[in-house]
């Protein structure tokens, strides 16, 4: 009886808890990112190479240009949210960076505006997409 009243409660409980607001929907290799274009993902993976514009930085994610597989924009405006310059704190590491795919120029690309979309302190060894609703 208790056995059984435990998992009636059990039972109650799950039904009961809030829904997760983020759910992975799939691991994509990276050669297959531009079908995640319009959605919020992660993807982990070196920051190759980047380059500084007068209005804006691209780090490449995934290969050096131009055979990178997605670039995070960062406009010259959000500058003042990172602590130093972008390429010295990226280049050259693993990061994970978040945020909706775009595709400019036929190549996907992360607009960051915040330096939380990003992560610089990863042990991770393998190139993940992680597509979140």
């Amino acid at each position: 009886m208790k056995t059984l009243l435990l998992i009636c409660s059990l039972l109650t409980a799950s039904f009961s808890l809030k829904a997760q607001q983020d759910v992975v929907i799939g691991h994509w290799d990276f050669k297959e990112i531009s079908k995640a274009a319009g959605k919020e993902v992660v993807i982990v993976d070196s920051v190759y190479d980047g380059r500084t514009f007068d209005n804006h930085t691209l780090l490449n994610v995934g290969g050096k240009y131009p055979g990178q597989i997605i670039s995070v924009f960062i406009a010259k405006n959000d500058y003042h949210n990172f602590d130093g310059d972008i390429l010295s704190l990226y280049l050259h590491k693993k990061i994970s960076v978040s945020g909706k795919i775009s595709m400019y120029k036929d190549k996907a690309q992360i607009t960051v505006t915040n330096p939380k979309q990003l992560n610089s302190h990863l042990d991770w060894n393998p190139k993940v997409l992680n597509v979140i609703l």
